[in-house]
């Protein structure tokens, strides 16, 4: 993806941390400032893990944890006022806490979650974020600096969804690429290509080029 963003043949895709970070943050616990990767769950859950012991190794008066009046229920006893957690406990209660935030709110805003049902984790479907829109055309952003982005892109000042592709049309091509002395190159080559050169097949053939030569006089 270097050379693409060098060239600016054609749109890098975003990133998290050059284009979300700073909007969609990944703090997973009050307590903490520390934010979690943006990698997969597998990556993720031993991270949180870590971060809640070291953080009750630090703070163990934490583990007396008072009641939450907010939380109890109608009709059903008053649990006492304070429950006194080992540190495990502690970890495992508020790790699924912080978890079940993460999947099922700051990961899901960007991501699709895949869940079974059995496994302790989910799955991140993949982003599948397209790079090159036109496959069999050429075309190299740097050798239009000269326009302005939203004469080819009229739409792009107001678009408001991820799903809007906002590609020109040929006619907007075809302002500059046209006949004439004063407009740009207009054969089908200039902007087209053809054949997949990963799908080429050689070429088979007895003649030698001595052979090959005498025939095509």
């Amino acid at each position: 993806m270097e050379s693409l963003e060098a060239s600016r043949a054609y749109m890098a895709p975003a990133t998290y941390a050059r284009t979300c970070a700073a909007c969609h943050a990944l703090q997973f616990d009050r307590r903490l400032t520390d934010a979690v990767p943006h990698d997969k769950p597998e990556v993720i859950h031993p991270y949180v893990v870590a971060q809640l012991q070291a953080y009750i190794a630090a703070h163990p008066a934490d583990l007396r944890v008072p009641r939450d009046p907010s939380r109890d229920l109608p009709e059903k006893p008053i649990p006492a006022e304070y429950r006194l957690l080992t540190p495990s406990q502690w970890v495992a209660e508020r790790s699924a806490e912080d978890e079940e935030l993460l999947w099922r709110k700051t990961c899901k805003q960007c991501h699709t979650l895949i869940s079974d049902g059995s496994a302790a984790l989910p799955k991140i479907a993949p982003s599948n974020i397209t790079a090159r829109y036109m496959p069999r055309a050429k075309f190299d952003h740097s050798q239009h600096g000269l326009i302005g982005c939203a004469s080819c892109h009229a739409a792009a000042a107001t678009s408001q969804q991820s799903s809007d592709v906002l590609l020109p049309g040929i006619a907007t091509c075809r302002a500059c690429h046209h006949g004439g002395a004063e407009a740009a190159e207009s054969r089908c080559y200039e902007c087209h290509t053809y054949h997949d050169p990963a799908k080429r097949k050689p070429g088979h053939s007895n003649f030698s080029l001595s052979e090959f030569q005498g025939r095509a006089k």
